[in-house]
């Protein structure tokens, strides 16, 4: 079955077309089961921790993926998805990991095979989904030059209305705009850092330690 790869998943053989790809997510149950990681870069440690990311920068970065990712597609994709920079870079003055988040909203789960080869023909992998809601898609690209080489950019996928998108979102624009969000979840996550071992450890440990996370997830009925 292959190396482990935490949560108790073990590493699944890469699919590399969109016909593979679209096929694994009408299959649930397989699904499920899928997790491949590109460790060619190594895995993300506690020492990529940073109490001062720059934000302009990451965003300039993640504005040009969401171009890149919208020229391969023609119409009707182009005009049925929204690209959103969220997570940790997307919050002015939050600490957090040199790893950029987005968020793809589409219209319905599965995307379709034409969405899922914009990511390949971008240098994306398909990873695996969240361990607690199977349409949030997660892909991953790591980068090769720049202030971000060997960091990783993560992109969930999912469908309009979903738990975990909604999460996402909320979370950013709380606290972009309230001031006991923005202080609760950088505690959260400077707490989970101080405390954790590794990486794992960390992004469980941020989660379970913010007011302003489980006051989403109460709201919202699911999530991450």
């Amino acid at each position: 079955m292959g190396e482990k790869m935490g949560f108790d998943r073990p590493m699944s053989i890469k699919l590399n077309s969109a016909e593979e790809l679209f096929q694994l997510f009408m299959n649930k149950d397989k699904l499920k089961d899928y997790m491949y990681m590109d460790l060619s870069g190594g895995m993300p440690s506690n020492e990529d921790f940073c109490l001062d990311i720059p934000y302009e920068e990451i965003k300039e970065v993640v504005e040009k993926e969401r171009d890149n990712y919208l020229d391969k597609l023609d119409e009707p994709e182009k005009s049925q998805v929204k690209w959103e920079h969220v997570g940790s870079t997307s919050i002015k003055g939050m600490p957090g990991m040199l790893m950029p988040d987005a968020l793809l909203i589409i219209p319905e789960f599965p995307p379709t095979k034409k969405m899922i080869q914009g990511f390949l023909d971008n240098g994306y992998y398909f990873g695996r989904t969240s361990l607690l809601d199977s349409q949030d898609l997660w892909f991953f690209r790591r980068f090769q030059d720049g202030f971000l080489k060997d960091k990783m950019i993560s992109v969930h996928v999912v469908p309009v209305d979903n738990p975990a998108g909604k999460i996402l979102l909320e979370m950013r624009d709380t606290c972009r705009t309230e001031q006991w969000a923005f202080d609760d979840y950088k505690n959260a996550k400077i707490s989970a850092n101080k405390s954790s071992s590794d990486f794992l450890g960390y992004k469980m440990g941020k989660g379970k330690n913010s007011k302003l996370l489980d006051m989403l997830r109460a709201k919202h009925q699911g999530g991450f």
